[in-house]
This record gives structure tokens, C-alpha cells and sequence, in this order.
């Protein structure tokens, strides 16, 4: 990974794997708003188009990073992990396919745990997700991707003086945007469905503000272990 400056005397720094993408921007700009030293990782390692005249997005650091390959030095000197690394919940015809959602979804997220963990960082924030009964078996990719990374994070959470939370929001629905910078706004057609089935749906927004809060948290009354489910975001 490429070097990335951290502001040392920082009293809360963060890191946000998956930090350039939709949840990811908008946690990273919660977050810019509170004045926390976040660092934003991606496989790119460049921030999103659409941002380049958000004043906001020049107080975080964009840097190149590998969840599968998470930089251990860089770990050290965080205080905070956020997990958001993962794909789409699409059917998978094949094994292939299969074990690409399993990886993305979970062995991505527990692999940088666990190298947080070993690193000393004492909090992560881990982004689930709430999905249907029918959904939740290990056949279906994700959702074996998504409980291999809640395990983790439960298992960090085992470790005397750390944290863990895992947040399981239904469908994130707000303007999402293409590398090119071109919005789409599928939050037109998904915000109507949130009045209707507000325990299904949720705004980015939300989501952004309850990480946040959580990743800032620093009371030792928060529980070891912690899961806040779409209906609590």
C-alpha cells in the first residue's frame, strides 16, 4: 500500500475500508463533519468523482488498500476499523460465482478484523445486512459471506477492551453514483417502498450517522458486542 500521512495527535483516527463507495462516502463525510482523522481505502486508492468539489471530502485521506491484504502498519495507528467491503446480493449459478460472494462478503471483512485485532485496534464498526428467512442459509453466497463476518467481529469482541458492532440494515437506499460521476438516484422509487415498509428500508444517511456515532463512541459503557438491526438505524 501506498503511504498515507496520519495525523498522529488526532484523539480518534479511523480507518474505512470500502470508504469509496456509497455508504462509504457518506460515513467518510459524517464523519469530516465531526473533524475525525479518517482515511479512506480502496483498491483505486482515488477519490470519487463526483466529490472533487465537495469541500468536506479534502479533510479525508484517500489511499490505496487491499482488505484482503489489509497493511498492518497503517492498522497500528488506527484507533477505529469500518468495514464495508462487499457485493450485491445476486443469485450464484455456479461455484465459482458462489465462492467470489462468500470471499467479498465475508472472508474480505474477517480477514482485516482479524489483522486489526493483531494490530491493537480496539473498535470496529461492521457493515451486515438484514435479509429474509428464506435467505439466510449458507447456500446462498452472501449471506454465508455476511455471517463469516459477523463471527469476527464477535470474535474481536472476545478480546478484553475491544469493541465490536455489527449493523444489519435492510435495503440502503439514497443517489448512488458511477465512476464516471453520473448519479443515479434509485432513492425516487426505493423512497416511497421505505414509508410503506420502514422495517425493510433505510436512507444512506442514516446508516452514515449511526456508524459515525458508533465509531466515535468512545464510552466504556458501550458493550463488548453489539447488533443494531434496521429497524434501531
Amino acid at each position: 500500500m501506498e503511504h498515507c500521512d496520519i495525523e498522529t495527535d488526532s484523539p480518534t483516527r479511523i480507518v474505512i475500508y470500502g470508504g469509496n463507495g456509497f455508504v462509504g462516502t457518506h460515513i467518510a463525510k459524517e464523519l469530516a463533519d465531526q473533524d475525525a482523522c479518517t482515511v479512506c481505502l480502496s483498491r483505486t486508492g482515488y477519490k470519487p468523482l463526483h466529490l472533487k468539489d465537495e469541500s468536506w471530502s479534502e479533510r479525508i485521506r484517500w489511499c490505496k488498500g487491499d482488505a484482503s491484504d489489509p497493511d498492518e502498519q497503517l492498522l497500528q495507528r488506527m484507533d477505529v476499523l469500518i468495514c464495508l467491503v462487499g457485493s450485491p446480493p445476486v443469485p450464484t449459478f455456479s461455484k465459482q460465482a458462489y465462492e467470489q460472494q462468500v470471499f467479498m462478503n465475508g472472508v474480505t471483512n474477517a480477514t482485516v478484523i482479524d489483522k486489526a485485532q493483531q494490530a491493537g485496534v480496539k473498535r470496529i464498526v461492521l457493515l451486515g445486512a438484514k435479509l429474509p428467512a428464506l435467505l439466510q442459509s449458507d447456500q446462498f453466497g452472501y449471506a454465508k459471506g455476511k455471517r463469516l463476518a459477523r463471527e469476527a467481529a464477535e470474535q474481536f469482541a472476545a478480546v478484553p477492551g475491544n469493541q465490536a458492532t455489527v449493523l444489519q440494515p435492510g435495503a440502503i437506499y439514497g443517489t448512488r453514483y458511477l465512476a464516471s460521476g453520473k448519479a443515479l438516484h434509485l432513492d425516487w422509487f426505493m423512497r416511497p417502498l421505505a414509508t410503506l415498509m420502514p422495517w425493510q428500508f433505510v436512507s444512506v444517511d442514516k446508516v452514515a450517522q449511526r456508524v459515525a456515532s458508533v465509531a466515535l463512541n468512545e464510552s466504556p459503557q458501550q458493550p463488548a458486542f453489539q447488533v443494531i438491526d434496521n429497524r434501531d438505524i
